[in-house]
């Protein structure tokens, strides 16, 4: 028997031994031949996407937004010094919650980052949005103090609150609950003329595009470094640039302050 004759014989028997012929090797992972590999991608690329700030503004816009906290790119602000770089210095068991024990820092400063007063730090005490105990108690005590005679630092001093007690008492020489309902609750003067609407999308979309409403590009995020500029100063004299104070202390407050 030649050998090539061989050779095939010991093929055909491999062969039918298997039952089946072996099949051709792909170069390509499995997963590129599913169609969910490329569902996933898509649903990964739209919640990325979702994550644009300018898509968060355009999208709270067309939902009839009145851009208010949390909407669009009005999130939380970020600091450097958060819960989650506190706790990775002082969570030593790890279980969410710094102890007096735990905190190497002087006990004022413990009190004072633990907000809510229960005896611990949590992520709780550096909640500062709206959905916030701390803040809500917070603003509920200020309006009481501003109602009762405080300055605008939110203070008040025994005077003012003698001056508030003989209004509130109208000579009798005690305050009930009535008295103080009126001061917290006045009556509401009737609205003249028509009530001046809020913003049109519209108009929203056109503050956003000029620049009124925000830029749509996204600025540094916490710890890079910030983009050059130079502004004028209040009297119009001159410019500054933010390079000029490099190596110097800087504050950077953007807002409206009214």
């Amino acid at each position: 028997m030649s050998r090539v004759r061989f050779l095939a014989l010991v093929v055909l028997g491999a062969a039918a031994t298997s039952g089946r012929a072996a099949e051709p090797h792909s170069p390509l992972p499995s997963s590129l031949l599913e169609p969910g590999y490329y569902a996933g991608l898509l649903d990964k690329g739209g919640a990325r996407l979702k994550k644009v700030e300018v898509v968060e503004m355009v999208t709270a816009i067309a939902k009839g937004s009145d851009m208010g906290p949390g909407d669009g790119w009005f999130h939380p602000s970020q600091g450097r010094y958060d819960w989650k770089w506190l706790a990775a210095r002082y969570d030593k068991n790890g279980d969410g919650k710094i102890t007096e024990e735990e905190f190497a820092g002087p006990a004022e400063l413990f009190e004072r980052l633990d907000r809510d007063r229960d005896g611990k730090i949590t992520a709780a005490d550096f909640d500062w949005t709206d959905r916030s105990p701390y803040l809500q108690q917070l603003r509920t005590s200020s309006g009481l103090l501003r109602a009762l005679g405080a300055d605008a630092g939110g203070k008040i001093t025994p005077e003012d609150w003698e001056k508030t007690f003989r209004r509130l008492a109208k000579g009798k020489g005690f305050v009930t609950p009535e008295d103080l309902r009126d001061l917290m609750y006045p009556p509401q003067e009737p609205m003249r003329g028509a009530p001046s609407g809020d913003p049109s999308a519209l108009v929203l979309l056109k503050g956003l595009v000029d620049g009124d409403l925000g830029s749509p590009f996204e600025g540094p995020k916490v710890g890079q470094k910030a983009p050059d500029f130079r502004l004028k100063t209040h009297d119009g004299a001159r410019e500054i640039g933010l390079s000029d104070l490099r190596g110097k202390p800087v504050v950077l407050v953007f807002g409206s302050f009214t």
